[in-house]
């Protein structure tokens, strides 16, 4: 670019990353740079390279203290809050990973399927019919609830907000665009007020582990079976260990939900039939009781939204690694310290693997089953999220109590822009009008920057969603 030169490359990707990533993809293929005549930042475009960068956890690191883009002091409250198994490589993270493993049983995430429908059903009783609300901040506030009582075993009380308020003040700030750009530990600063949330929540962090032991509060939380978790070949998880592990799942698990929980409402209101036909599948099998998580295998549409939501808007569209020595990478040959950007958004808009990729299609799902390098939404490989059957189990618990009770509806003339850093999200919320199960919602006019990621042409939902679903008329 004139004057500024490749930076402004890297700003363009910083402040439009999916659109910047789609460009170089559409122009240059499978391997691009980030800038011209330089190989210090690639980004790489198809299942075959996603396999190369994601099957090696040795040649490629994920990014760390070392080579963060946030700077931290060594031994700072922020750099132990840091300090979690996304930003952990080699036999740290190997270790620590097995001892996450232990706590994130199938069996220990399902036991708190009615502990999340529970608290969905307390979110929404304050809602009304006609009530306009900004369904991302309901969703943040509703999965930060679920986080804080099933990872920290706290419940609704005094102290369980103070630690919610305080955990999505924290995670703002570490997303903070300024507070990356200008490091400066200075009053009035946005990094200085994240140092300052830094030692508030490790302190916070700390307090629960104290009461852990000293066994003075709930023993139900992921950190309580974290405490207790131990390995053969070594300790178990000492109280540093703890608080970074307690701040990434925090990240992981509630962040990203609520950002697969608002796209899928979005999507949802945005083909009005598609969200007839979902609440009938549930009322004709739930009967407006609490789901259970042992009905949600009965629910096929359901899958197919939740699937659909995730392949058209990931929470997290983009990652990269580091790669620790000199590698080839089809006819490329590259250097150690070379961050290679991939891409899930990118992936799943792949015409081969998904035709009409910018469509809304959850039948596709019918007949569709892609490689775990061709669909994404949780990474893939030996490094594949840990917390990716908690997350899709409380989506699908929270929208199958939510849709038995409210069909949400966009206002009319409705502007839509995605913005987020690393988590994808409306950028400036997603109003929505609460209206009774009864009646029917018309389709409503979208405009702002979503419309360059999907094509909301309804005609490409299937025949079969535009009626009534199979199940209710069954059940008639």
């Amino acid at each position: 670019m004139p004057v500024v030169g490749y930076r402004g490359n890297f700003l363009s990707f910083i402040f439009d990353a999916v659109n910047h990533l789609r460009r170089l993809h559409d122009r240059y293929g499978e391997v691009a740079s980030l800038a011209r005549g330089r190989t210090d930042y690639i980004c790489v475009f198809s299942p075959r390279y996603n396999q190369v960068i994601l099957s090696d956890c040795n040649l490629f690191h994920n990014l760390d203290a070392a080579s963060s883009p946030v700077r931290m002091r060594e031994n700072s409250p922020l750099s132990r809050l840091y300090a979690g198994l996304t930003n952990m490589n080699g036999a740290c993270h190997k270790r620590q990973r097995k001892l996450m493993g232990l706590a994130l049983q199938r069996r220990h995430v399902e036991a708190y399927g009615g502990v999340i429908a529970e608290l969905a059903e307390r979110h929404i009783a304050g809602w009304h019919v006609g009530d306009e609300v900004d369904m991302l901040a309901e969703m943040r506030a509703l999965t930060m609830a679920v986080a804080v009582r099933t990872l920290l075993g706290l419940g609704p009380d005094r102290e369980g907000r103070q630690t919610q308020r305080l955990l999505q003040d924290w995670m703002d700030a570490v997303f903070s665009v300024p507070a990356l750009a200008l490091p400066v530990d200075l009053p009035g600063l946005p990094y200085h007020r994240l140092q300052v949330l830094s030692e508030r929540l490790e302190g916070a962090v700390r307090d629960v582990i104290t009461a852990h032991r000293a066994g003075t509060t709930s023993d139900e939380g992921v950190l309580a079976r974290l405490m207790g978790a131990n390995d053969s070949d070594g300790p178990g998880l000492t109280d540093d260990e703890l608080t970074g592990q307690t701040a990434f799942l925090f990240i992981a698990g509630h962040a990203t939900t609520a950002s697969a929980l608002t796209w899928t409402l979005f999507l949802l209101c945005a083909y009005p039939s598609v969200l007839r036909d979902l609440i009938d599948e549930l009322t004709a099998n739930l009967n407006g009781d609490l789901p259970e998580v042992s009905q949600l295998t009965g629910l096929p549409l359901l899958d197919r939204v939740v699937k659909e939501s995730l392949r058209l808007l990931p929470p997290v569209m983009w990652w990269s690694k580091v790669s620790t020595a000199s590698f080839d990478l089809g006819p490329y040959q590259l250097d150690a310290g070379t961050h290679v950007i991939f891409s899930s958004y990118i992936t799943h808009r792949l015409p081969e693997l998904y035709p009409r990729p910018d469509s809304y299609q959850p039948d596709r799902w019918l007949a569709c089953d892609p490689g775990p390098y061709e669909y994404l939404p949780f990474s893939a490989g030996p490094r594949t999220c840990l917390g990716a059957g908690f997350a899709v189990m409380e989506t699908k618990l929270i929208l199958a109590t939510m849709l038995q009770r409210w069909r949400p509806q966009l206002p009319p003339g409705i502007r839509v822009d995605p913005g987020g850093l690393m988590v994808s999200q409306p950028k400036h919320g997603l109003p929505v009008v609460l209206n009774q199960l009864a009646g029917h919602a018309p389709d409503i006019e979208i405009s702002g920057g979503i419309r360059t990621l999907v094509d909301f042409d309804r005609r490409s939902v299937s025949p079969g969603q535009r009626g009534r679903s199979h199940v209710a008329r069954a059940n008639e």
